[in-house]
């Protein structure tokens, strides 16, 4: 119910908390509306959690320190400070945009992918990864991830990642083991996973 109180702009897709479910942001709320209309200001940016299996739980703003009261726009998802945690970034009409960093998840396996020299950052990819045993999220890179905002290119997967399916754009597949203790890694175009730290 709470993510129908305000208008939403900005949704973005990540896992917040680190358990390998993956996660929705919403940016809400505006303002102009017409003089015979009260401003529909009722969200803060609402956070919801998956349960992995398609369901969400709204996260009261106390909870997961997501308050910003103004009218929200663009937003995007990234690991701003390379702790890998999904930190986000808001925007608002009229006010600064706001940085939230995530200080609570548990850090995940930071994933870069490295394309040919006409796509060096691999936009159009998908990437899954095995979590565990288990098949993870898809994920694919965008170059604009909606209102006048663009998520990471760099992916952030909760969970124990054994392993990672790419689908290159072309329709090449490869898949790549993560060398053990990583926190982050580096995959070619050929398959190659290389250990970044």
């Amino acid at each position: 119910m709470e993510a129908q109180w305000a208008p939403v702009f900005g949704v973005n897709v990540a896992d917040f908390n680190g358990d390998g479910s993956e996660d929705l942001f919403l940016a809400q709320n505006f303002f102009a509306t017409s003089k015979t209309l009260p401003r529909l200001d009722a969200g803060r940016g609402l956070l919801l959690l998956g349960d992995g299996k398609g369901g969400f739980t709204p996260q009261p703003g106390q909870r997961s320190g997501v308050l910003v009261y103004g009218e929200q726009r663009g937003s995007a998802v990234a690991d701003f400070d390379g702790d890998g945690r999904v930190d986000l970034v808001v925007s608002q009409n009229g006010n600064q945009t706001k940085l939230l960093r995530n200080q609570t998840a548990q850090p995940g396996l930071r994933v870069r992918l490295k394309g040919p020299a006409h796509n060096p950052a691999a936009v159009g990819a998908v990437i899954r990864p095995s979590i565990g045993s288990q098949p993870g999220p898809a994920r694919e890179l965008r170059a604009g991830s909606g209102y006048l905002s663009q998520d990471s290119l760099v992916q952030v997967f909760g969970g124990v990642v054994t392993k990672l399916e790419v689908r290159w754009p072309g329709g090449t597949k490869t898949e790549s083991v993560v060398p053990p203790n990583s926190l982050e890694v580096e995959v070619t175009a050929d398959g190659a996973a290389r250990k970044v730290k």
